[in-house]
Formats: C-alpha cells, sequence, structure tokens
C-alpha cells in the first residue's frame, strides 16, 4: 500500500528597493526614524541641511543650518530624549544644538548653538548608546577631490548626559558606523579607511569600551573597491552596513564574523542605513554622489537617493536618542 506525500510549497519572498520622492544628494548621511512622527530624519551634508520626510504623507521638511559659513557641511543629526524638536547636530569642528518644528515651514532656516567644539578637523558619524550616552567620532582633512590629507589623527569621543566629553578611541582617520548588541556587551564600530568592522568590549552601565579587535576585514571578505560606512544591527543580532563604492549594503553574522547577505542599491556610494516604519522592517539606506564620474551617475540615475528596503524578513528596533540635561542645552 503506498504512502501519500503532501508537499508543501514555501513561497519565497525577495527584498524590494524603492527610491523615496526626496531629491538625490551629493552626500546623503546620518538617517534616523522618528517614530512619534513616522518620518525619516536625516543630512545632506554639503547643502549644510537637515532633511525629515514623512513617509505616509510624503511631506518633506527642509532645514537650512546657518553658521556663518564656517563649516563645510553637517555631518549627523540625533534629537533629543526629553524634547525631540531639539537636534544635536555635527556641523564642521562643532557639536550644536538647533530646534526644530513640525509647525516649521517645509523650507526653514536657523542658527545653532554651540555645545562643544573639537581640535579635529571636523564632526562625523554618532549614535547613541542604550543608555542614552552620545558617542560621535571625527574625521581626518581631505581636499576639494576627496582625498585624505592626513591619516589616523582623529579620534572616538562620548558625551555623557552633562555633555561631558570623553575620548575612547584614538589614530581614527574617519570614524564611522556605531551599534550595540542587544545584551549590552559588544560596541560595532567601523573606521572606513582601514576597511575594516571592529568589535569592542562594553560595560553598559559604565559607558565604556575595552579590547579593540577586527571583526570583519573587507578584503579578506573578497569585498574589494568598497569600504564600510554606516552600520545598524537587526533583532536577530546582525549588522547591516553600508558599502561606500560597493553599490549594496552587506549584512555580517557577527558571531561567525562573516557576510551572509547582500542586497543590491542602485546607487554606488551607499553611505548609512537605519530601521524605521510602522514595525521597523523598512531598512532606510542613505548615498550620495560624491566621488562619481558624470558616467557613473548616468548610468546610475538613481545616485544620491534615499532608498526604502522591504521584504528582508527581519525588522530593527527604535533608535536611541540623545538623553541629556536639557540645562545644559540653554
Amino acid at each position: 500500500m503506498g504512502v501519500e506525500c503532501t508537499i508543501t510549497t514555501v513561497k519565497m519572498v525577495k527584498e524590494k528597493v524603492e527610491k523615496l520622492a526626496v531629491p538625490c544628494l551629493k552626500l546623503g548621511e546620518g538617517p534616523h526614524w522618528q517614530e512619534d512622527l513616522q518620518a525619516l530624519l536625516f543630512v545632506d551634508i554639503f547643502d549644510k541641511k537637515l532633511r525629515r520626510h514623512f513617509i505616509n504623507t510624503g511631506r518633506h521638511q527642509e532645514l537650512n543650518l546657518d553658521d556663518g559659513g564656517a563649516a563645510k557641511g553637517v555631518n549627523m543629526v540625533i534629537p533629543v530624549e526629553d524634547d525631540p524638536e531639539l537636534m544635536v547636530v555635527g556641523l564642521g569642528k562643532n557639536l550644536s544644538v538647533v530646534r526644530w518644528s513640525v509647525d516649521d515651514p517645509d523650507i526653514h532656516t536657523t542658527k545653532p548653538k554651540i555645545l562643544h567644539t573639537t581640535t579635529d578637523d571636523h564632526f562625523n558619524d554618532a549614535k547613541c548608546d542604550p543608555q542614552g550616552r552620545l558617542w560621535a567620532g571625527t574625521m581626518c582633512p581631505q581636499n576639494d577631490k576627496g582625498e585624505i590629507l592626513e591619516y589616523n589623527n582623529c579620534s572616538l569621543f562620548k558625551f555623557d548626559h552633562d555633555l561631558v566629553c570623553t575620548t575612547w578611541v584614538k589614530k581614527v582617520t574617519i570614524s564611522n558606523g556605531m551599534t550595540w548588541s542587544h545584551d549590552r556587551k559588544s560596541f560595532y564600530y567601523i573606521d572606513t579607511p582601514a576597511r575594516v568592522i571592529y568589535h569592542f568590549d562594553y560595560d553598559d552601565e559604565a559607558g565604556t569600551i575595552s579590547n579593540q579587535r577586527v571583526l570583519l576585514d573587507y578584503p579578506e571578505a573578497g569585498l574589494q573597491d568598497q569600504r564600510p560606512d554606516g552600520m545598524t544591527i537587526d533583532v536577530d543580532g546582525n549588522l547591516w552596513v553600508a558599502c561606500f563604492g560597493g553599490r549594496q549594503v552587506i549584512c555580517v553574522d557577527p558571531k561567525e564574523a562573516k557576510v551572509i547577505r547582500k542586497i543590491a542599491i542602485p546607487s554606488k556610494n551607499v553611505t548609512s542605513v537605519c530601521w524605521g516604519g510602522k514595525d521597523y522592517s523598512t531598512l532606510y539606506v542613505t548615498s550620495g554622489t560624491y566621488k562619481m564620474t558624470p558616467e557613473e551617475i548616468a548610468a546610475y540615475p538613481s545616485s544620491g537617493g534615499t532608498f526604502a528596503v522591504t521584504g528582508l524578513g527581519t525588522k530593527g528596533n527604535p533608535p536611541v536618542n540623545y538623553k541629556v540635561n536639557l540645562d545644559k542645552l540653554k
């Protein structure tokens, strides 16, 4: 007598990459999801603008930062926890604060207030740790062609709840992607020209990092001619890393220290990533036309776009805003 077999068909879901209806930028960076507004916050580096795109309505706000022309660009933006209209921004050498309301005009200009000035060339990427302390790195000077003029001459700093600044990593060239493991025992960090993702031990209560080692070496992983940039983590503990020059975002399993997935992005120079959307299952991706030839831009007309990637089968957690003593911002 025969045995009846049941065949189950599993439908494979492939990710979907869509360009948002926002301008293509020379260098978009620093995406941060604002849950209360269902909006994506990010920076337009060389135009010195903050941009905010409301996903449900398509509204797009621009905040021009008027610092008298002192800075070449704005490199990061993090909302303040107890007053989400306040934004901490990295504007050239200055860590500054601005106020930006949804009631402001769609195109608005403001003058930032300086909180801290670094002796390094300028601030770059920043993230908040699980306790809401701000970690902000700097990068070395470049010429007009984007060529690095100095190496290993910048740092990664931590600003505590009272804006007290301490230095945690030195001899950095371009401080970039940061994220923390869910068990709050590991910190992952990128120095872009080194072409590696670093792994540190992290003490959540003390807010300290130690024992720096290499998690993933890009050349050894076969990622030639591309560099790690912005980074985030999913609920499974895997890292999602923007690949500048690589036209992709990669997913890295930190337990195995290997690339387990690659997502093609229709823009050569992919700069950063963050989770957002109603249930945090959308990966938002920024990019830029910086360092691209006219021929490359013509071949990839979405270059410099900001993208939403869905259907990944995973998601992230809400971002952490800066938990700072508001009296220190007055």
